[in-house]
């Protein structure tokens, strides 16, 4: 059956935009809209299974290859600092070039032959390689998929559609799915098999974003930046980059990123420790509840983005943001009850569903269309060295000398932190009754 297209005129970041949406001889089809964000979704379900699973494999890692305590902290940090340092440059690459799904379906087929080189990693040195350049390849995925769904999105649904793709599938596959897959094989077929599974989906993801997902038609050529005094493109060299840091939203969502980031990645680290050493848990009730932060992260991902579609990212960014604070202080005085703590961490951890709107949507919304993927690859690279590798090295350091509980309370601080930034970042949503695009707020 031939499909037939009607054209769709819709006006996006100011410009006018004419896409083509398929439409059968029997009816609407899926539109791309829709086939796009449940394509990326999986991406990013795929990317999050790949990147997590050395956490899940660590405990048969290092008996096989006797690692230390330091050395199983370097191999987990690994790939955050590749993923900062891959997602700013190749963000900042697809940006100059204009260009979205070469990087995408590269950043996907390459990470999967690289998991390969994780299975055959023979020692420390290796495996650590092998993450860091994991991370270099999987850093691009977030930002230039996000500002494939900043354009192609409906403007009334946009903040809802950045949520589904960056959340869900990384909740539901990475978090809730990912460790029983992951541990099975590993515990039937060895930890090498393990990485191996992980890592061939991506080559799936990236045969069908080859076929499935086309250029964007706004890029860099597009959209030219205002000239810069001496009459040079912004976007070009040092001007690119005094125009974003001097972006206010920018500036603001970088700042809430950090204490966000490092709010998840303290908990992650210290509470189940806390939970097991301090309340008794048995090990599979600290499991039950910590699963229930990727409950949590897949609700989210629906609920807080489509409230900032209605009522604003800012106001949206608040209320989760603060709401984020009950999850540390759940464990910390709600008693040794599994059940309450449980549901003090699944309520607290809707925080997580301010993560596309802080690192993706304000940012992407508050420039220029052609800086779109290296404004949400500056704010994550910030938020993953600051706040996922220091953060708990900072915890840790305060844990040592005033006590356990020490951790849990540099979170909940954190989760205030953020609350309190976010009043200032100025409101991004585009106006319903238009459906189209907002201004891009400096």
């Amino acid at each position: 059956m031939q499909d037939r297209y009607r054209e769709n005129e819709t006006v996006l970041f100011g410009q006018e935009h004419r896409r083509r949406e398929p439409e059968s001889s029997g009816g609407r089809s899926l539109r791309y809209e829709d086939k796009m964000v449940m394509i990326l979704t999986a991406a990013g379900g795929v990317a999050a299974l790949d990147a997590q699973a050395v956490f899940y494999l660590m405990p048969f890692i290092a008996t096989d290859f006797a690692l230390g305590s330091s050395q199983i902290g370097m191999i987990g940090s690994a790939v955050l600092v590749g993923w900062a340092i891959g997602g700013l440059l190749m963000a900042r690459a697809s940006d100059r070039l204009g260009k979205r799904k070469p990087f995408l379906v590269a950043a996907f087929a390459c990470f999967a032959l690289l998991s390969g080189l994780s299975a055959a990693a023979m020692g420390f040195a290796t495996l650590l390689i092998a993450r860091i350049l994991i991370g270099l390849a999987e850093g691009p995925v977030i930002p230039i998929k996000q500002a494939i769904v900043m354009v192609e999105s409906t403007p009334s649904r946009r903040g809802f559609n950045m949520g589904i793709v960056q959340n869900f599938g990384a909740q539901l596959l990475g978090t809730l799915v990912g460790p029983i897959i992951l541990i099975a094989v590993a515990q039937n077929a060895g930890w090498r098999w393990a990485f191996l599974v992980a890592g061939i989906p991506g080559l799936i993801i990236a045969l069908l974003i080859l076929r499935f997902i086309r250029e964007p038609a706004i890029a860099a050529q597009a959209a030219p930046s205002p000239p810069s005094e001496n009459g040079q493109s912004q976007r070009n060299g040092a001007h690119a980059w005094r125009h974003l840091l001097g972006n206010r939203n920018l500036v603001l969502c970088t700042l809430i990123a950090l204490a966000a980031v490092a709010w998840f990645f303290v908990m992650l680290t210290f509470l189940p420790l806390y939970l097991i050493r301090n309340l008794q848990f048995s090990s599979s009730q600290m499991s039950l509840v910590m699963s229930l932060i990727g409950v949590a992260g897949v609700i989210s991902a629906v609920i807080v983005p489509a409230i900032s579609d209605r009522h604003g990212r800012r106001t949206a960014i608040m209320i989760f943001s603060a709401i984020g604070a009950i999850a540390p202080l759940g464990a910390l005085y709600a008693g040794a009850n599994p059940w309450v703590i449980g549901a003090t961490l699944l309520i607290g951890c809707l925080m997580l569903g301010t993560f596309p709107l802080i690192m993706a949507t304000v940012p992407q919304e508050s420039v220029q269309p052609a800086d779109a993927a290296t404004a949400t690859g500056l704010v994550i690279a910030v938020a993953q060295l600051g706040g996922g590798a220091i953060g708990p090295i900072l915890a840790g350091w305060l844990a040592d000398r005033i006590g356990d509980d020490t951790p849990l309370m540099l979170a909940a601080g954190l989760a205030l932190i953020a609350t309190g930034i976010a009043p200032f970042v100025r409101e991004t949503k585009p106006p319903h009754r238009h459906d189209c695009a907002p201004t891009h707020p400096e």
